[in-house]
């Protein structure tokens, strides 16, 4: 169906955002989890949150899984028009971004609370590859005559806030270890409403959600390039 490649990319924004703004509103309004702020993988931890976090969650990203290949098709000849080494990442990138949607669907899932190495493992795929795939799309369009300041800005700031969650978790973890002996005290021991938050448990959570804002933000931006594309 003409133009249904851009009509997925939006449902697939769309529908990911609605369920995350969702599974924040239940969670806390039932005083599941802290209003200010809690790292997204603790929220579906009660129904209905679990099954509404997993379930939209888990169709968009095999939303992006197709889109994965959408955006290989599209970009062959852009990258074919640069060079060679073009051609190899992009035939790496299918790959890349297909397992971290896979990832991606696992790891919504798969409790944190339940499956702690499971859920930490692939989310740390998915995020990472995230950020690589939508780095070198940027970089390839932009060679290419396709720019956008906002898409350039979603992927640094999306960079940024990953590298602040990952210095402040270990941070956290840090003063888990003084406190518990036990550097991954935090992954057995999932935070709750009633947890005692540090200041880098905070800041953690907020860059995490910082990080994926800014992944929504970047994906809204290629509505224009997929427009008239199907599938």
């Amino acid at each position: 169906m003409k133009n249904s490649a851009k009509l997925l990319l939006e449902f697939s924004v769309i529908l990911g955002l609605i369920t995350l703004v969702t599974t924040y509103i239940i969670s806390t309004v039932n005083g599941r989890v802290a209003p200010f702020i809690p790292i997204i993988s603790e929220m579906p931890f009660s129904e209905p949150e679990a099954s509404i976090f997993s379930m939209g969650l888990g169709i968009s990203l095999f939303g992006s899984l197709l889109l994965t290949q959408v955006f290989y098709r599209l970009l062959k000849p852009l990258a074919e028009n640069i060079s060679e080494v073009y051609v190899t990442r992009n035939n790496m990138m299918r790959i890349i971004g297909s397992i971290g949607s896979i990832c991606g669907i696992i790891t919504v899932n798969f409790s944190w609370e339940v499956f702690p190495v499971i859920h930490g493992f692939t989310a740390f795929i998915t995020f990472t590859s995230f950020l690589i795939w939508t780095t070198f799309t940027y970089d390839l369009l932009d060679k290419n005559g396709y720019k956008s300041e906002i898409r350039k800005y979603a992927v640094i700031t999306a960079w940024f806030f990953y590298v602040m969650m990952a210095v402040f978790s270990v941070l956290d973890n840090l003063e888990m270890r003084e406190m518990n002996d036990d550097f991954f005290y935090r992954m057995d021991n999932p935070p709750d409403v009633e947890t005692k938050r540090s200041i880098y448990l905070n800041l953690t959570a907020l860059s995490e959600w910082s990080m994926v804002f800014s992944f929504y933000l970047g994906l809204s931006t290629y509505r224009d390039f997929l427009k008239n594309e199907h599938i």
